[in-house]
């Protein structure tokens, strides 16, 4: 686990390789993820997406990003939960972990 001090010396700034100038940037992890609020919600299924995930896994630099609304993220923190065993999402609050399956 990494120290409060190797944390913060990440500087909280939009990484250069980030393409999307337009988000309202929050936070960012090594030189490997960022996020940020879209300057306007984006419409998607019945919803609007209002934030961006960009993340950088190619050796040119470029970057990916996803737009997610409220409802992705409580799904990512369900995800997270299955991986590491907390519950930070109120979808793992009484649900018992059943094991891993191959999609069967």
């Amino acid at each position: 686990m990494l120290s409060k001090a190797e944390i913060q010396e990440w500087k909280q700034e939009r990484p250069r390789w980030c393409p999307y100038k337009d988000c309202i940037f929050k936070r960012r992890v090594q030189d490997a993820f960022c996020c940020g609020l879209l300057p306007e919600p984006s419409p998607h299924h019945a919803d609007f997406n209002h934030y961006r995930i960009c993340f950088s896994g190619f050796e040119d630099g470029r970057g990916e990003h996803y737009m997610v609304n409220d409802t992705d993220l409580d799904y990512l923190r369900w995800l997270f939960d299955a991986l590491d065993g907390k519950v930070t999402s109120w979808l793992s609050k009484g649900v018992k972990d059943e094991g891993f399956t191959n999609g069967n």
